[in-house]
């Protein structure tokens, strides 16, 4: 490495520097405001889009109320071609408004489909834990309990256990079912649901 003894010569050694590199160093400065400019470019273009999608999926979701097959197309269509909360919460609704005209099948599509575009794990949890419900209700006992596994997080422990106790029952494990029951007791979480599952329990013993 070089020493620079005199003022002077440090003087001349930086505009070498300079004019060997110069344009590199102002390539690499525009490279980087343009970056910086882009990203914050990106996020705003992100967050108006995301507000833009807000007020679709809320217009498209009280007209969804109506129940008519041309509400139901729109919100399908709407779901299909977004990949964001929104999109996801438009199956939720459909899902929901299958179940009330007792469409199971359909209902058990839109909770997949939830789940697999839900990036949040407490999300993808609480479609999970619905979706057993619907196959349950369809004697899809199997998928049901395979479902469950995909659940994660001890602060669903009391539901899942609750859900599992009411398949395995219907499957006629009574062993089974009161074992899982009692485990679900054993767990925190609402009183309510424990309540039922110790009326469940007890309906197993007599």
């Amino acid at each position: 490495m070089q020493v620079y003894t005199t003022e002077n010569e440090q003087v001349d050694a930086i505009k070498r520097f300079l004019s060997t590199n110069g344009k590199y160093l102002a390539v690499g400065l525009v490279l980087g405001i343009g970056a910086l400019i882009g990203w914050r470019y990106w996020q705003t273009h992100q967050t108006n889009q995301l507000h833009d999608t807000a007020a679709v999926f809320e217009k498209l979701n009280k007209s969804l109320q109506s129940g008519s097959k041309e509400s139901v197309v729109a919100v399908e269509k709407f779901a299909n071609e977004t990949n964001n909360v929104y999109g996801v919460m438009a199956e939720l609704e459909l899902a929901k408004q299958a179940i009330t005209q007792n469409n199971l099948a359909q209902a058990e599509k839109n909770l997949l489909a939830a789940s697999g575009k839900a990036k949040d794990e407490d999300m993808q949890a609480l479609f999970n834990i619905r979706l057993a419900r619907v196959q349950l209700s369809e004697d899809k006992t199997d998928a049901a309990l395979k479902t469950l596994e995909l659940v994660k997080g001890k602060g669903w422990k009391v539901m899942v256990e609750n859900i599992r106790g009411d398949i395995l029952t219907k499957k006629g494990d009574i062993a089974g079912a009161r074992a899982a029951y009692s485990m679900g007791l054993g767990s925190d979480g609402p009183k309510l649901i424990k309540d039922l599952m110790k009326i469940k329990l007890n309906n197993l013993s007599n």
